[in-house]
């Protein structure tokens, strides 16, 4: 089987910002990095902990080849650990201070497609004849997700009463809370980061679909478009993908987030928009 890609896009969650999330190939597999926006009170990087966290994990995983994904995951959280403690000359900082990064990847195994993933990254997939395969590591998450998110907005009165989660003393101290239970026992999420062992705990599936297929491989911040505004359904985001391109869902996506509901009264998130990343591709016989 052949990989082909057929587009590529990112784009910061705020004008003018930078994205964090990254995205790459070789000739065995495809992948999409989301880099979590940082909550801690300062950063160690100087390009910023998320954008080191996901370039560091990109190179990796394209340099990987056949390398099983378990081991390149390990290796990647391993060497950012020595990394990211060197650069703060310390390995006694608080949890929630630490980098961390969803991905999904998909790769070609012989003559089947398997999906590795840590987080909430997302990979719509779909045959010729129809069959669609959607999946993400961090199943269940979405719901809790918008409903923390929804409390957030009524407590600070909408996106223009206080307009980043750093402005919310309670929404930072949950948010740090979880942070600092990712990647250990008291956790249900784990990711790439600083904790080699969370290679252990990778979402690993079989797609149960045989090429020519094609797929988009997803940040949440994209996948939105199906996961939270519902605005297409996992086959009509593939379909408009390849029919349209990347750039018009894009477009769409911001529009909903700037311009149909700035203030999050029908989809409730933490940001008016987020960081926006995805590939699409297909995998030829």
């Amino acid at each position: 089987m052949k990989l082909e890609i057929v587009g590529d896009i990112t784009d910061p969650g705020k004008l003018g910002g930078a994205s964090d999330d990254r995205y790459g190939w070789n000739a065995h597999s495809v992948f999409v990095i989301d880099g979590a926006t940082g909550i801690a009170e300062r950063e160690v990087m100087a390009e910023g902990d998320a954008t080191w966290l996901a370039a560091h994990a990109a190179r990796m995983f394209a340099d990987a080849g056949d390398r099983p994904v378990a081991e390149t995951v390990a290796a990647i959280n391993a060497l950012a650990r020595d990394l990211y403690h060197a650069a703060a000359g310390s390995d006694d900082l608080p949890r929630h201070m630490w980098p961390a990064a969803a991905f999904q990847m998909l790769r070609i195994e012989g003559d089947c497609l398997v999906t590795y993933g840590l987080g909430d990254c997302r990979l719509f997939l779909e045959d010729a004849a129809g069959h669609v395969f959607e999946t993400t590591a961090l199943k269940g998450n979405r719901e809790k997700e918008i409903a923390a998110a929804r409390a957030h907005l009524e407590r600070i009165g909408g996106f223009k009463g206080a307009a980043d989660i750093a402005g919310d003393a309670e929404t930072m101290a949950m948010l740090r809370a979880g942070r600092a239970r990712q990647n250990t026992p008291d956790g249900h999420v784990f990711t790439l980061g600083l904790v080699p062992a969370a290679a252990e705990r990778i979402v690993r599936e079989d797609c149960g679909l045989k090429a020519p297929v094609r797929g988009l491989l997803c940040s949440d911040g994209f996948a939105a478009l199906c996961d939270n505004y519902d605005a297409f359904s996992p086959a009509g985001l593939i379909d408009a993908a390849f029919r349209d391109g990347l750039p018009p869902l894009l477009e769409h996506l911001r529009r909903i987030e700037r311009t149909d509901d700035p203030e999050g009264e029908k989809f409730p998130r933490y940001k008016v928009s987020d960081d926006a990343a995805a590939v699409a591709f297909r995998i030829l016989p």
